[in-house]
């Protein structure tokens, strides 16, 4: 019971960490943007005004940073655990340390948030994250349809 449980954790920490997106861009999304060219999509997909922009862009800036940081220190992380044999304490460690970097960007965001509200209107700030998660979501192809067995929006479970 015990060896069906690690591999299940194991299984379970590696589909966790290889669901991040690499560093420098995902599936599909083409180059890596410029945090230049990062802010001006934003301001433009805010339609912010240029004063917002101008006060905004060095705050996102370093929310940017600090969620990279994190990112770059879960990768540390995992890669100290490759080549290790995975036992059932090392993948509820992985399992962990994947769950506390989580904890820790949602952490980053709420905070940032209440930063943000200082320098948007309530309509911006609530889009500001729906934003981000679009511009990170890897491009469909074949007009925006599901894998197999899924529908136009991503709809569908198991075939019967």
């Amino acid at each position: 019971m015990k060896r069906i449980l690690a591999i299940i954790c194991a299984a379970l920490a590696v589909n966790m960490a290889m669901a991040q997106p690499p560093m420098g861009g995902g599936r599909g999304q083409g180059p890596k943007k410029t945090p230049v060219e990062r802010i001006a999509g934003l301001v433009e997909e805010l339609k912010l005004t240029p004063e917002q922009a101008e006060k905004f862009a060095p705050v996102y800036l370093a929310y940017q940073g600090e969620i990279r940081k994190i990112r770059k220190d879960l990768k540390t992380l995992m890669d100290g655990y490759n080549g290790k044999e995975i036992n059932e304490k090392l993948a509820f460690r992985m399992v962990m340390d994947q769950l506390n970097a989580d904890a820790d960007i949602i952490a980053c965001k709420k905070e940032y948030m209440r930063v943000f509200k200082n320098y948007l209107t309530s309509e911006q700030l609530s889009k500001i994250f729906m934003v981000e998660k679009k511009a990170m979501r890897p491009q469909r192809p074949h007009g925006g349809q599901g894998g197999p067995g899924r529908g136009p929006r991503g709809e569908g479970g198991p075939r019967e």
